[in-house]
């Protein structure tokens, strides 16, 4: 996704508006959102595989404000990075690569000061789920009332929850149950990238889509 500049973009303005000044950036990978981050008072970048984490350190050595740590957000050593006093978790596109969803969330709440903010994106509709789903590694996709009860049940109260990307559904759709293709299409990638992005962003800016190819969450932890 790196290229993907309209797409990461789109995003990132999901969540700008709830941003605390000092971020934990849980999967934050080879730094695709941090750059977006970089006028934050600290940011803590979380990753577990090191060719990431040594991606990070490179990329972001200039910055000062940046910490990059290496953390497992489904192991209980993760809840000592409230030593950050962070006040917002951002969790783009990576809860669904963990397979004990509920103590990753769990962790999170514990490393965050009260109150803080969880600002979430996880792939949506189940439906959909299939060959690229696995080649990335995902252990679900997920439906809007059990993202709700997973959430409550960690102790999150839900400030606002919406659906994303209505248009990347019939893409997702096709790649994965019925063309069954085993890997994300750079090419594809960069074409919805171009000439999709720009006019559906400005279409769910307008009007709100009754469903989406992921969900978008502001949890509170009081």
């Amino acid at each position: 996704m790196q290229g993907a500049v309209n797409y990461r973009r789109w995003v990132f303005e999901q969540i700008a508006a709830h941003l605390g000044p000092r971020v934990i950036e849980v999967g934050a990978g080879i730094g695709n959102y941090t750059d977006f981050l970089l006028d934050r008072e600290l940011v803590g970048c979380v990753d577990v595989h090191e060719p990431a984490l040594r991606r990070l350190r490179e990329r972001f050595a200039p910055a000062k404000q940046v910490v990059v740590v290496r953390a497992d957000v489904a192991a209980p050593a993760f809840r000592r990075l409230a030593r950050f006093r962070c006040d917002t978790a951002v969790c783009l596109n990576v809860l669904e690569h963990v397979e004990d969803d509920e103590v990753a969330l769990s962790n999170i709440r514990a490393a965050l000061c009260r109150p803080g903010k969880l600002l979430l994106m996880v792939p949506a509709v189940p439906a959909v789920m299939g060959t690229v789903d696995r080649a990335l590694g995902h252990y679900r996709r997920y439906t809007r009332s059990r993202l709700e009860r997973l959430l409550t049940a960690r102790g999150y109260t839900i400030d606002a929850l919406w659906w994303f990307n209505v248009a990347g559904l019939a893409g997702w759709l096709w790649n994965n149950r019925i063309a069954r293709m085993a890997h994300e299409s750079p090419a594809q990638v960069q074409a919805y990238d171009r000439f999709v992005v720009p006019w559906v962003s400005r279409l769910e800016r307008v009007v709100p889509p009754p469903v989406g190819l992921s969900l978008v969450c502001v949890a509170s932890t009081n």
